[in-house]
């Protein structure tokens, strides 16, 4: 398979049944090579949200073995120079370097780096991709940009971990902000003209009542315990209003409703 929106992929899969099966059981062997190869990620921007834009390659390839239902893989999968950008948002990730090794049922980060701004972000870790799928990873940022518009700055250090199965999520950490801006001189919040009317078409009680009869979509609880430092160099700029914002916040979920706890003040602000 090649092409100019996905690279180039190349691949051979068997798998031994039975002719009186139409599709082969969750126990049947299965033996394959596969390679895939995408130089350069930034044409496969057609397959993600507007404004946002990929860059560096891709490369991966493994050996298959194992049952057809949960099959095993051995190989590597690496990328270098690996970017994310969003300039509206103020996102920049760039000079990325993966690699992550395949053995077996397990995924396993040899090497995860990004840089933003000044700072660096990493990953180690690893994941199950068996019958149980399950992931285990830890993230340290040092003074890594979050967000870099001229009116919307964060860079923060910390280090956490995220825990991931097929019924839960957790996730704890310490953070701190290096250095900071939200300015909001020059924005409003969005009003609608006044000559533009709303015209619902359901009730809101119809709404609730579809909402209520509808499928549950699949819900892994939540498990948060995130404490975040504003630190020294956090400003809140706008509206005749000029601070620095400090304190510390606590960030949990109990029972699976974001809660946070803490004390935020002004420091030398003037209005």
């Amino acid at each position: 398979l090649a092409g100019k929106n996905v690279g180039v992929g190349a691949g051979a899969v068997v798998v031994r049944t039975t002719p009186q099966a139409t599709w082969p059981a969750a126990d049947a062997p299965i033996d394959g090579v596969f390679e895939l190869s995408v130089a350069d990620l930034s044409t496969w921007s057609p397959w993600v949200p507007p404004g946002w834009r990929l860059g560096g390659g891709v490369r991966a390839s493994a050996g298959i073995n194992g049952r057809f239902g949960a099959p095993e893989y051995t190989g590597m999968v690496t990328g270098t120079a690996l970017s994310v950008r969003n300039f509206v948002q103020g996102v920049n990730v760039q000079d990325g370097d993966v690699a992550i090794r395949l053995r077996g049922t397990t995924a396993t980060i040899e090497r995860f780096v990004a840089k933003a701004g000044s700072g660096t972000l990493s990953l180690a870790g690893s994941a199950s991709v068996g019958e149980s799928p399950k992931a285990a990873l830890q993230v340290q940022a040092d003074r890594f940009q979050l967000l870099g518009r001229i009116d919307r700055r964060i860079v923060a250090s910390g280090d956490g971990r995220l825990r991931l199965d097929a019924s839960s999520v957790a996730f704890d950490g310490q953070f701190k902000v290096d250095e900071g801006l939200v300015d909001f001189t020059r924005s409003d919040a969005p009003a609608l003209s006044s000559d533009v009317e709303i015209v619902r078409g359901k009730s809101d009680a119809q709404a609730r009542a579809d909402a209520a009869t509808s499928a549950p979509g699949v819900s892994r609880e939540v498990a948060l315990d995130l404490r975040v430092g504003l630190g020294e160099k956090l400003r809140l700029r706008g509206r005749g209003l000029d601070t620095r914002l400090a304190g510390d916040l606590h960030i949990t979920s109990p029972a699976g409703r974001l809660t946070v706890n803490g004390t935020v003040r002004a420091v030398d602000g003037t209005y």
